[in-house]
């Protein structure tokens, strides 16, 4: 709720800022013009942070309404993923524990695969691949790839798990994410609708053209500076494009 009340505050500041900027140009700079162009920045400052506001609370409203469900949803995520993996524990002679191996860790769902062996690691990747629509974020423990210590993965996981990621987790709506010891699939995230895009586009693109206007124009100096103000206001307006197309992926 804070953090809702603090971005429209920080963007309604902005936007008086740059709309006095622009108003106090537009007027021709005289003194007497310097209180009009300060009002129509507040007007502008106070309904684009309104605005913001609205649709922060809502944003947050909504995650409230979803806290308990969505905890539930994850847990029995977790079991289901533990019954889909159970096999492993069998075929690993004990190795590997599903109980052990799969779970929660700081709020993502990890399969750590220590303690198999690169077939196993192999097929326990295609059967993620396999129940795709029933998991969101996975982050997958692999070791290094690398025999470090007594304690290390086999290092034929890590590129067993990548050729099989490599081949099948775009089709399926995952990103990879590849680190040190861990392999992250990502959901793509849902794209928004024409409607939110426009929605975003429309609000944000005032601010965002008027201070990359303002900037490039500065940067240009005074014999380039109208070419300086349309490159920012394109700019602005790309990146505000670009912005309005993000993708949810708070599932």
């Amino acid at each position: 709720m804070r953090d809702a009340f603090a971005i429209s505050a920080v963007i309604g500041v902005m936007v008086f800022v740059m709309g006095s900027m622009m108003a106090f140009f537009a007027g021709g700079m005289a003194e007497d013009g310097i209180e009009p162009a300060l009002r129509t920045g507040a007007v502008l400052g106070a309904a684009i942070g309104a605005v913001v506001l609205m649709f922060a609370l809502a944003r947050v409203r909504d995650h409230a309404e979803k806290g308990d469900a969505r905890d539930a949803v994850r847990a029995a995520e977790v079991e289901a993923l533990r019954a889909e993996m159970s096999y492993l524990s069998d075929a690993s002679d004990g190795a590997w524990d599903v109980g052990e191996r799969i779970r929660r860790e700081r709020g993502v769902l990890t399969f750590d695969m220590h303690g198999l062996d690169a077939a196993s690691a192999a097929g326990a990747t295609e059967k993620l691949l396999a129940i795709r629509s029933s998991l969101q974020r996975v982050r997958i423990v692999t070791g290094r790839g690398e025999i470090l210590h007594e304690n290390s993965a086999d290092p034929g996981i890590r590129p067993a798990v990548l050729q099989r990621l490599r081949i099948g987790a775009e089709a399926v709506d995952w990103q990879v994410l590849v680190k040190a010891g861990s392999i992250t699939l990502r959901p793509m995230g849902i794209a928004p609708t024409p409607a939110q895009r426009a929605g975003r586009f429309a609000i944000f693109v005032v601010p965002m053209c008027t201070v990359m206007g303002f900037t490039f124009r500065d940067l240009a100096g005074s014999t380039m500076a109208d070419q300086g103000l349309a490159f920012g206001i394109g700019a602005g307006v790309l990146l505000t494009a670009l912005l309005s197309s993000y993708r949810d992926r708070s599932g």
